[in-house]
């Protein structure tokens, strides 16, 4: 049987149907290990076990280590009691709190999977990590500017963050006649509060824009707060979304919102963003954050523009980008990266299907 470990709820963990998809049709038995940490009741298949105890996201660095602390140990109980022959590690973090546990008993028996950026600024931290890479069977990571800052001279698997279900759906670029109004569409967790804000201050009540943000989350409060203190009147906000319906709420979007800034800039300075996926199989042009490996990738393939938040002809330059778009070439470059990107999805199904069967 073989372990899947993830250190959070596993809403935040929407790759995990990619591992279990291919689980399944290699009927292979499986349990999913993870930390309930808000107070829902949710029910779960049998094979998915909960770590049920609440703990607060800004709750006080000392607390927060002793809440990671409970869930190591509760899993290392559960690994030892279960006896898995592998394990599968989502996120970096999921690795570190049992590191020990994957380097003694585990070496060659498990996929590390690494999603973004963590703590590899500091020494010991970088250190562990690398033994935990060199141990694995393979490990993978969302994004190629990843290797900027993780351990030199090591193999990595790319993996993507996308559902092929979606490509069902998949959509050609239809431009908007010159003087259109244009919806720029943000979906999915709804966050970066400071960084957004300033896109909305950009484009508010605009009359060329409209914005749109389909998703919930713990700033979406504060969003709409902020909206309605600044008499913001171009701007709609729809809450939590069922992905199924992802293609739907696409529908109409002119220019996907796929911009990030955080405080911690490398945080976002080397990712790619699920959204990245969505405006390649939806057909929709993309507005990036600047000076970040997505930037560079977006621009060079032709797929969006980055913007700077504080460009004072940010609506300018926006609304003539859209316009300047040539449909053709746009989906020319849509198609050959989605190419490119199923190829490296189905390496990537392949490698998980051998470490299945070694």
């Amino acid at each position: 049987m073989i372990g899947i470990i993830f250190i959070s709820d596993i809403k935040y963990c929407p790759y995990l149907e990619k591992y279990t998809e291919i689980l399944k049709s290699n009927n292979e038995e499986f349990e999913v290990l993870f930390w309930s940490r808000e107070k829902k009741y949710i029910d779960y298949p049998s094979n998915f076990s909960p770590y049920n105890y609440e703990s607060e996201k800004n709750r006080l660095p000392v607390f927060k280590m002793f809440d990671f602390l409970k869930y190591r140990r509760w899993l290392k109980n559960k690994i030892n009691s279960r006896q898995y022959n592998k394990l599968i590690i989502l996120s970096t973090l999921s690795g570190m709190i049992i590191s020990d546990v994957l380097i003694k008993d585990f070496k060659d028996k498990y996929i590390f999977d690494i999603r973004d950026y963590s703590y590899e600024y500091n020494l010991a931290f970088y250190n562990i990590e690398k033994k935990i890479i060199k141990g694995s069977y393979f490990t993978c990571i969302s994004s190629n500017g990843f290797k900027e800052f993780l351990p030199k001279g090591l193999n990595y698997l790319t993996v993507h963050n996308f559902n092929k279900n979606d490509l069902q759906h998949k959509k050609d670029f239809k431009k908007k006649d010159l003087g259109n109004k244009l919806s720029v569409v943000f979906i999915g967790g709804v966050r970066y509060f400071d960084h957004q804000r300033k896109l909305i201050d950009k484009l508010k009540n605009d009359s060329r824009f409209e914005m749109v943000y389909h998703g919930a989350g713990i700033e979406l409060d504060r969003f709409i707060a902020y909206c309605q203190d600044n008499d913001v009147k171009n701007i709609v906000f729809t809450g939590e979304y069922n992905n199924k319906d992802k293609n739907l709420l696409l529908k109409d979007a002119d220019i996907l919102n796929n911009s990030y800034k955080s405080k911690k800039f490398i945080e976002v300075k080397y990712a790619i963003s699920n959204k990245y996926y969505d405006g390649l199989i939806f057909g929709i042009p993309q507005l990036v954050e600047t000076k970040t490996y997505k930037q560079s990738i977006v621009e060079s393939l032709g797929l969006g523009i980055g913007l700077d938040e504080n460009d004072m002809d940010f609506s300018d330059k926006l609304y003539e980008y859209y316009f300047d778009v040539d449909e053709k070439n746009f989906e020319i470059s849509c198609n050959r990266e989605l190419k490119n990107i199923i190829e490296e999805d189905s390496n990537f199904s392949d490698s998980i299907k051998r470490f299945i069967e070694s």
